[in-house]
């Protein structure tokens, strides 16, 4: 952590915004160091941060829908243009690429400026290839404008985990995690919705315009309410000092990417996300595909089941984020605990509903739904989880960098995910089998998640450790006495 100074300390630092302002518009005062921050504050100022944090979810969903939105046309792609099921994967493999790649540059300048000013470029910059997205006249062209695409979704999502670990305390995040996860799974379903209905009605080009265009007007509303949360507001000990006007100042240089690498709970996350998002950038993506040409079902019941499948993330992202929560109120290792549990548990139900013989239409139809709900919520809820373990073991100055590291790891088997679900399927002449391959990728993961039973609560520890003791540097340079 770099050195401590004064809040009337000349330029290179990090400003502090006055107290009201370091919640996102809600701050209240603390006095309790580890629930420090934890809630918004009360009447007016509550009121502007809730519409903050609903305006945030907002984007975050049509951004999310921007990376779905041309799945449930893949036959009517595949047949304008003439490519096979791997040119596919590579279209979705670049937009994933390109959207880590992104994270990195975004997650360094999120440590350092505006956050707002960071998102809103970021949204605007993302949105307009995909608008264009639906005027693309061949593979080259339309390859070029979904791989421009993933800088949207790339570069928002590091700002908005370093925005969301100053706004609110490590026992609150469990809950904010919650619904940021949400907020993209919802998207993703957002997208396949209304790129299933509006494709079979208008042509697949329309769905495109349609996502990206609501983006705009959210991320101006956006600008106008919100404001930038005072780094290190949220930390127990620091928070208070925020609180009465002092500044919590830490450098931030490119060499400090390897002291992320040195906090094994990072490590144990990073290893898992990119086995654990294998399997979730495969099924989902070829799902209504698969229902098309291996069950016989029509386009519309394909996505109806898709829904269900949704649903089920959905449900499960946002039970397994509170429900993590809880468990780490109670005991930081329970967290992810719960997290290996439910994925291998997840991983057989995927298996069961992959593979089960169809039953007839009406009934294999019902028996599909409740088995994707099913399969989906349980694997679903380790994602807000994984969030929130990174925030409560990384300084405030470091999370949009390791966000945008976890990012790329996520992408990594997002895009792997992908891009193998398209090669073993034109290898093996079956995208079941491809899915079923993906499935698996979630039994290692499960594994490695147990190291981070006995990861986090040391490494959560040593971070409330260094913030008490940066705390102390602030009272001393600051002039504000102890009156603990």
């Amino acid at each position: 952590m770099g050195r401590l100074r004064p809040p009337w300390s000349g330029a290179g630092t990090v400003s502090a915004t006055p107290p009201v302002a370091s919640r996102w518009c809600g701050g209240r005062g603390a006095d309790q160091s580890r629930r420090s921050a934890d809630l918004p504050g009360r009447g007016l100022m509550a009121r502007t941060s809730h519409l903050v944090l609903f305006l945030l979810l907002l984007m975050m969903v049509c951004l999310n829908a921007d990376q779905m939105v041309m799945s449930p046309n893949i036959a009517e792609i595949k047949r304008e243009f003439g490519i096979e099921d791997s040119a596919i994967g590579a279209i979705q493999g670049a937009f994933t690429i390109v959207g880590a790649l992104i994270s990195l540059v975004w997650g360094y300048m999120a440590d350092r400026f505006s956050r707002k000013r960071l998102l809103l470029f970021g949204v605007l910059v993302g949105e307009i290839p995909c608008f264009l997205s639906a005027f693309v006249q061949s593979y080259p062209q339309l390859f070029v404008a979904r791989a421009l695409t993933g800088i949207g979704v790339g570069a928002v999502f590091p700002v908005v985990f370093s925005f969301a670990g100053d706004a609110y305390g490590e026992l609150q995040r469990g809950k904010i995690n919650a619904f940021l996860s949400t907020a993209l799974s919802i998207g993703g379903i957002a997208g396949m919705v209304v790129a299933g209905f509006m494709g079979a009605a208008y042509g697949w080009r329309t769905p495109f315009m349609v996502v990206s265009l609501p983006n705009v007007l959210l991320v101006i509303l956006f600008m106008w309410i919100a404001r930038e949360p005072a780094r290190g507001a949220a930390e127990a000990g620091v928070g208070e000092l925020v609180e009465q006007g002092a500044v919590y100042h830490a450098q931030v240089s490119l060499a400090d990417y390897l002291d992320l690498f040195r906090i094994r709970t990072n490590l144990t996350l990073f290893l898992q996300g990119v086995l654990g998002t294998i399997p979730w950038g495969a099924i989902p993506y070829y799902l209504v595909y698969f229902l098309e040409g291996s069950r016989g079902l029509t386009k519309e019941s394909a996505t109806l089941v898709f829904i269900f499948f949704g649903a089920g993330a959905v449900t499960g992202i946002f039970t397994g984020g509170l429900l993590g929560g809880v468990l780490y109120r109670r005991k930081p290792g329970y967290m992810p605990l719960l997290c290996s549990a439910t994925t291998a548990i997840g991983t057989l139900f995927v298996l069961v509903t992959l593979n089960i013989p169809p039953t007839g239409p009406a009934n294999g139809l019902v028996v599909l739904a409740a088995l994707g709900f099913v399969a989906s919520g349980t694997a679903s809820m380790t994602g807000p989880n994984v969030k929130t373990m990174l925030m409560n073991v990384n300084d405030p100055e470091n999370r949009g960098r390791i966000f945008s590291i976890f990012n790329l790891t996520d992408s990594l088997g997002t895009g792997m995910g992908q891009f193998l679900g398209g090669v073993l399927s034109t290898m093996l002449g079956s995208i079941g089998a491809a899915m079923n391959i993906s499935a698996l990728f979630w039994l290692p993961c499960s594994a490695i998640l147990l190291v981070a039973v006995f990861a986090l609560p040391r490494d959560a520890e040593r971070l409330r450790r260094r913030m008490l003791e940066s705390a102390e540097a602030m009272r001393r340079e600051a002039g504000i006495s102890d009156t603990s």
